[in-house]
Parts: C-alpha cells; sequence; structure tokens
C-alpha cells in the first residue's frame, strides 16, 4: 500500500493587481471546498503560504498502520487486528471531521506573525478535545505583573485524553485494557485518591508565570555551570482536591507544616533547602474560594504577584508579542527580551562546560533569537482551531520539517512550531510556498 497522499494548493506567485487593490491568483477548476474557510484565516502575500486538504488522509494512514499490525502478530493479536477498520480508528483519535489545514507568515520586523488553522466541521472528538472547549480570557494576564518574563496559560481536558487511551485499549492497541483498569484504580503516592479519579477532574486550566533575576545567580553544585535566579508559580484550577489529600498526609510527616487561615491551605517544609536551592522556599497552597492551586518559589512571590497594580498587559514588549493576536482564546505563551536572552546564554555556557553537543545543537534551532519579545495564541473556533504567534522565525521551517505528507505530524507540530526561535533569511519578495 503507497504513503498517504496529500492535495497541495500551493501559491506561487501573485499575477495581478484588481481594481481594488487586492491581489488576485489563478485559482484551480475545481477548488477544494474547505479552502475557503481556512484561507479566511491565513493572510496571502508573505513569506509563507500553504493549503493542504487532508481529507481522507488520516483514514489512509489508519489502513496502512492497521496493514502492518495485521502484519505483526507481535504487535497485536490476530483477532484483534482483524476487527480493526481504519474509519472506527479514526473517528477514536479524533480525526474524523478534520478536513484542511493552511499556513501563512509574514514579516514584520523584527518578528514574523504567523498562522496555522486546522479546519473540521461537526462535532470534536477525541485529541482535538485535549486542548480545551470555548475560548475564554485569560486569567493569569490579570495577575501577570509588568516583571513577568514568562506567562504560560493552557486549557487541558485529560478526560478527553482518557477516553482515548482507553478506547485504544479496548481495541488492543497501548496497554492491555485489564492493566489500564488496575492502574487507574491504584492510589497515588498513598493518597487518598487513585490515577482514575486524579484524571476524571483534570479538564482544568494550568498555567506559569516566571521572574527572571539577572542579579543572582544560582551555581549547580559540582561544576561551573550556573544560572540566573528565577521565581516562579505554576497554577492548576478545580484541583483543591489533590491539596487536601496532600494536607492529610502531610499530619504524619514532621518535615511537613500544613496551616490554613481564611484564605489559604498551605503546605510546606519545616526546614531550608541546602544551598544553593535554599533561594527558593517552596509551597503548595489551596485559594480556599476558588479551589485554584500553587505551587510556588516562595510565598513571598505568590504575594506580591497577587497583590501587584501594574500589568504585564501594559509593557511594550508585551503589546508588540502579541500585536494582532487574539485577545482570547484556550492557550497563551509569552516570553519577554529578558528570557530569551537568558536561555541563549544559557545553552552558550552549557556548550562551554560540557563541550558543544548534538543535544545543545538542536536546542539552539527551536530556541527564539536573544531580546526579542515571543507571543504565542491557540484559540478553539467553531470550525477549527486556529494558532497565531508572532516569532522570530516563520511557518517556513515548519513546511521543511513537515514535508507536507500528512496530518499526524501537522497535528502534532502546528503548536509548537509557532514557538520556535530559529532566525532565517528573509525570503524573495513574491515566492510563497
Amino acid at each position: 500500500m503507497g504513503a498517504p497522499k496529500s492535495r497541495l494548493l500551493a501559491l506561487v506567485t501573485v499575477s495581478a493587481l484588481s481594481a481594488c487593490g487586492k491581489p488576485t491568483v489563478p485559482m484551480a477548476p475545481n477548488p477544494s471546498p474547505y479552502f475557503e474557510p481556512v484561507s479566511e484565516r491565513l493572510e496571502l502575500g508573505g513569506t509563507v503560504y500553504a493549503y493542504v486538504d487532508v481529507d481522507g488522509d488520516a483514514e489512509e494512514a489508519a489502513e496502512f498502520v492497521i496493514s502492518i499490525l495485521r502484519d505483526s502478530p507481535t504487535l497485536l493479536k490476530p483477532e484483534l487486528a482483524q476487527r480493526l477498520s481504519a474509519e472506527d480508528l479514526v473517528r477514536v483519535i479524533g480525526l474524523r471531521n478534520v478536513h484542511a489545514i493552511g499556513l501563512s507568515s509574514h514579516r514584520d520586523d523584527p518578528l514574523f506573525h504567523n498562522r496555522a488553522f486546522i479546519y473540521h466541521n461537526g462535532e470534536r472528538e477525541g485529541l482535538m478535545r485535549v486542548l480545551g472547549g470555548e475560548a475564554s480570557a485569560f486569567s493569569l494576564l490579570e495577575v501577570a505583573g509588568e516583571e513577568s518574563d514568562l506567562l504560560w496559560e493552557q486549557q487541558l481536558n485529560f478526560q478527553a485524553l482518557l477516553q482515548v487511551v482507553k478506547a485504544l485499549s479496548e481495541r488492543g492497541i497501548g496497554m492491555p485494557s485489564g492493566k489500564l483498569a488496575k492502574t487507574l484504580d491504584e492510589p497515588i503516592l498513598d493518597l487518598d485518591f487513585t490515577l482514575g479519579e486524579l484524571v476524571d477532574r483534570l479538564d482544568t486550566t494550568v498555567g506559569v508565570i516566571a521572574q527572571v533575576d539577572e542579579q543572582r545567580s544560582l551555581q549547580v553544585p559540582g561544576g561551573g555551570f550556573w544560572f540566573s535566579y528565577f521565581d516562579f508559580l505554576v497554577m492548576a484550577d478545580r484541583l483543591g482536591f489533590v491539596v487536601d489529600a496532600l494536607a492529610r498526609r502531610a499530619t504524619l510527616i514532621p518535615m511537613v507544616q500544613v496551616e490554613q487561615n481564611e484564605r489559604w491551605l498551605v503546605i510546606r517544609t519545616s526546614f531550608r533547602l541546602p544551598p544553593p536551592w535554599n533561594a527558593w522556599q517552596p509551597a503548595i497552597l489551596k485559594e480556599l474560594a476558588t479551589d485554584r492551586v500553587y505551587l510556588v518559589s516562595t510565598e513571598a512571590f505568590l504575594e506580591r504577584t497577587l497583590s501587584r497594580a501594574s500589568s504585564v498587559k501594559t509593557t511594550p514588549s508585551f503589546q508588540r508579542a502579541f500585536k494582532g493576536l487574539p485577545a482570547t482564546g484556550n492557550g497563551i505563551v509569552y516570553l519577554s527580551p529578558r528570557l530569551t536572552r537568558q536561555l541563549q546564554s544559557t545553552v552558550d555556557r552549557l556548550s562551554v562546560e560540557r563541550s558543544p553537543t548534538l543535544a545543545t545543537s538542536l536546542i539552539r534551532l527551536v530556541l527564539p533569537e536573544a531580546d526579542v519579545p515571543i507571543g504565542w495564541v491557540c484559540r478553539s473556533e467553531e470550525q477549527g482551531v486556529l494558532f497565531t504567534s508572532n516569532t522570530s522565525s516563520s511557518h517556513k521551517s515548519t513546511l521543511i520539517t513537515l514535508g507536507l505528507a500528512t496530518l499526524a505530524p501537522v497535528v502534532v507540530t502546528l503548536g509548537l512550531s509557532a514557538l520556535a526561535g530559529r532566525s532565517e533569511p528573509r525570503a524573495a519578495p513574491g515566492v510563497y510556498y
């Protein structure tokens, strides 16, 4: 059986200008029925413009995988392999209603404005539900101060992911269903809830705020490698029951303190960490009114963050990073110029400490350029999922990596590639990939 086909509509050059000043391009005699809803969310005329009709490709890929399983009894029992169907497998994974993708990028010095859209119709299923439901405002934007260097917030529905894992298990793919059920029924770390109960509640929103202090450094023991100190705050909604269970368990551990007041349930160590890690005094807190959970580097950093009068939204770097990006969505990432500079310098020091390696070379490929801000938003819409970003690289690297081949690697890579920070030369005017 041959490899799954991909149908690509590549706009190679702009042929003329219409009277209204917009570019007109020769269209295919029988254009894809999904081209219009995808192209409405892209921008023509920049470094990259690509449209891929993948209708039916997921089924062909699934059929190819099934054929391998049927020929390999060690991977799947023959009686289970014979019952598998491509249509059912695609439905379980959640790609049945995905029909097309589109990419566009244009230079907006010193960054590229990138867009990627995964088009689907009908009910969202399987993996397409993992990144959350309806788009909403980002709650951490209201508490992140102007000195924040990293902001990440994402809706995550692990219930949907577990449903996919269970469905595949029932079809003989992955962990056997009996073993999976036993694993889900096991308690976590001797706490009074199971892994299954935890996952059942993991339709949540998670997030991180971090702030770098370039005037302080932490040196790793046993070597010359060091990195700048940073404070951090990790947030998760609707997981207060985990902190409750930890607090009940912590009463039996002398080195852990549990405290509760009108606002917080706090779990902290009763001792200081050894140097150099004693710069941090981590604690886990549950906000009683909201059931929101925080893991923080220090309680003082949490207090400063929640009481800030100025927001990161007002800074020129943030406004530049989110120029033209949606104000609401399901996921957001912000990297400040200070953080991108620190990431690059950390890799430089790592290369000196351990000599350049393949790993450090690969890290450089995905890191953003130093001293530039990065913004990224993932937004679920009625007809698909839209990824928009302002980064130091365009989607050209995405196209090279994917080869416009099959849908599966596209779905995995689109969200990540928007954050890629590799610099690249300016494309020749009027050429689209």
